[in-house]
């Protein structure tokens, strides 16, 4: 996503997105004089979702990642992370994207574990971790 002085172009995801979308763009920030807020990380895999624009004093949520059907469960993974927003005294949490991304907010939040999320933003208290990556194999039974 884009920091809260970022508030026109997008945080790009990869591009061109050849030969398969790994991500999607990231949310605008929002900066308002006093009131700021990050925009929120994009979502990845070939369906994720741009993430969310910041409305200041709060960051934007992040987009959602792509779901995985595998016989007997569909799962999401590759979420966004949340933006930071303005202060402590700006308490609103910016949702991380399903598959796993972190909350954002005056603190940032881990990506879930084996998700691929990102890690949420935060204002200046450290942003969360990405979390770890898994491995879904397909092959044909005969």
């Amino acid at each position: 996503g884009s920091g809260y002085n970022r508030t026109s172009g997008r945080a790009a995801g990869n591009t061109p997105p050849a030969p398969v979308s790994q991500g999607a763009d990231g949310g605008l920030g929002a900066n308002l004089g006093p009131s700021y807020g990050g925009g929120g990380g994009g979502g990845g895999g070939n369906s994720g979702v741009t993430g969310g624009d910041a409305t200041a004093p709060n960051g934007g949520p992040g987009g959602n990642g792509t779901a995985i059907t595998i016989p007997g469960a569909s799962t999401s993974y590759g979420g966004g992370g949340g933006g930071g927003n303005e202060s402590p005294t700006t308490p609103t949490v910016a949702p991380g994207g399903t598959g796993g991304g972190g909350p954002g907010g005056q603190n940032g939040t881990a990506g879930t574990v084996n998700t691929g999320g990102g890690g949420g933003g935060s204002n200046d208290s450290g942003s969360g971790a990405g979390g770890s990556g898994v491995v879904v194999v397909r092959y044909k039974f005969q």
